[in-house]
């Protein structure tokens, strides 16, 4: 039952006859934004109707329970503008209030995690959530991974102070390894969400197979082998080291000089450096990776270690919170999904 399909009567209604939805997937409504909507029914009134159903003698919001709550900071203001929409019922009444708020900014990780989760309740497959709400069947499923969280990580969650990468990424992980990766990041011993979301993948190895590092007994052969390799590969760094401080000098140089000292091969020039940053990028992604399994290899996990109740501020060098908040950023692909799970 759609409200198209419902039968509907526009009126004022006191405030005091309207009571919200216990079963509203919205728990968290943030003051400020209340205000500022108070503000507007001040100063234009109020816009957009909300929709309630008849609940006995009394009315039940179904839709704008955000509206309902600014409107009693209006001063004077004793009714507001409503839908009466008639013969929906419960489970109907929750999927047209999770519609209303799915991808507002307000609606919190952990709620709309809650709100799928509550859908499959009624019965519906992620793939028929996911076409209801016009998202991706994955990005279903991701978000009510998130109901994995220990009960303090999730309120980090649901408070913002954990982001959506990581939060999935701690998802996968046991209660007690989410401790741990949540305790460093809350230390700030992280400098990108991205080094946070790789360590949390390492210990999610460590999980899966303990011996992601080769434990095998080296011969004496397999040792000399070793610190030979050992030794060529921190030369390579070496050498990397100084062709960046080359690339650095090249770098204070002005296009104009540039253009001048390769005149007729800039092009060519240009194409080199690619060649080089192009590798220097996967070389610290997987560098980073690397950082990551031998921090993970040396921790012993304790289940009494604490969250921290405050987080610290973190470098970002991934996506925006406006793309984690967007449907295709904020989830894993595909390929990741089926990695990490």
């Amino acid at each position: 039952m759609s409200v198209s399909e419902a039968s509907i009567e526009v009126i004022a209604i006191p405030l005091g006859e309207i009571e919200p939805n216990p079963d509203q997937p919205r728990k968290f409504f943030d003051e400020a934004k209340l205000e500022e909507l108070a503000a507007q029914f001040r100063s234009v009134g109020q816009l957009q109707p909300i929709v309630v159903r008849p609940a006995g003698d009394r009315f039940q919001i179904v839709m704008g329970e955000r509206r309902w709550r600014a409107m009693h900071l209006v001063e004077g203001a004793t009714a507001i503008e409503a839908k009466v929409v008639s013969s929906v019922d419960d489970e109907n009444a929750f999927i047209m209030g999770i519609s209303e708020n799915v991808g507002r900014a307000d609606m919190t990780l952990m709620e709309e995690a809650q709100a799928y989760a509550d859908l499959v309740g009624f019965g519906y497959q992620a793939e028929r959530i996911a076409e209801m709400f016009g998202k991706t069947t994955d990005y279903v499923k991701w978000r009510m991974d998130l109901l994995n969280l220990t009960t303090d990580i999730a309120e980090l969650v649901s408070a913002g102070k954990i982001k959506a990468d990581f939060a999935w990424y701690l998802s996968k992980l046991t209660p007690a390894n989410q401790k741990v990766a949540v305790t460093r990041y809350m230390k700030g011993d992280f400098r990108t969400e991205t080094d946070a979301s790789t360590f949390a993948q390492a210990l999610r190895m460590k999980e899966n197979q303990e011996g992601f590092f080769s434990e095998k007994e080296l011969s004496e052969k397999e040792k000399e082998d070793k610190a030979k390799e050992r030794k060529q590969a921190k030369s390579k760094v070496d050498h990397v080291e100084r062709a960046g401080g080359l690339l650095e000098e090249l770098a204070k140089l002005t296009p104009s000089e540039l253009a001048e000292l390769f005149e007729g091969e800039v092009g060519k020039q240009l194409d080199a450096v690619e060649r080089v940053r192009k590798a220097a990028a996967e070389a610290v992604k997987k560098l980073r990776k690397a950082k990551a399994m031998s921090e993970a290899k040396q921790l012993t996990v304790r289940p009494e270690l604490e969250v921290e109740p405050e987080a610290e501020d973190l470098t970002e060098e991934g996506p925006s919170e406006a793309e984690l908040a967007d449907l295709e950023a904020a989830e894993p692909t595909e390929v990741e999904l089926e990695e990490a799970a």
